[in-house]
């Protein structure tokens, strides 16, 4: 039984896996899927291997886009304005007018926060093609141990951003602001 792969289930038909990516596209174990809360056919899928990787489920045999963020990834968390319905720029943008359909924040344990975006997302369609653009954004690295968890911290796009993280073995929980990278509040 390998740990290093990703299987989706149909649930209508439970014996065995309608999908499976294994060792030639995961160095190690998958620990976090998140689909997207607006486009119900992407989903994310952190891992060991320190990647983040970026599926549509309608053609899952390799990832849209994937990311290096320095640590295994053990939470994944979109943007809270992935709720709303993205249809042109500003409509759901926050405080400094970006579209945040793409933004991703990760807690990447030895490599800390980090926060991706992937601007393409916004406008993606099934066989449409893009450059490489997902990226690192912005990074925390204060915890002195593991980053195991991270969640947004958001009022509204008329608010900036903020996001909380903890760590396990040394007991600690910040709160701080993405932009610039990684500020203390």
């Amino acid at each position: 039984l390998s740990q290093c792969s990703l299987k989706v289930w149909d649930i209508r038909r439970t014996l065995r896996p309608t999908h499976e990516i294994g060792d030639a596209e995961f160095e190690a174990g998958v620990t976090a899927i998140s689909c997207h809360p607006y486009l119900s056919h992407i989903f994310a899928v952190g891992s060991y291997d320190e990647k983040v990787r970026i599926f549509d489920h309608r053609k899952i045999d390799e990832p849209l886009w994937k990311v290096s963020v320095g640590g295994g990834v053990w939470r994944i968390k979109w943007h809270p304005s992935c709720w709303q319905v993205t249809t042109k720029k500003g409509d759901d943008s926050d405080s400094n007018g970006n579209v945040c359909s793409g933004k991703i924040l990760v807690a990447a344990m030895h490599g800390g926060c980090r926060i991706l975006d992937i601007p393409a997302l916004q406008f993606y369609e099934l066989n449409t093609t893009f450059s490489d653009d997902a990226r690192v954004v912005a990074e925390f690295t204060a915890h002195e141990s593991m980053a195991y968890g991270s969640d947004w911290l958001w009022f509204g796009p008329s608010v900036n951003d903020s996001v909380a993280s903890c760590s396990f073995y040394d007991r600690q929980a910040f709160m701080w602001n993405p932009y610039p990278a990684g500020k203390i509040i």
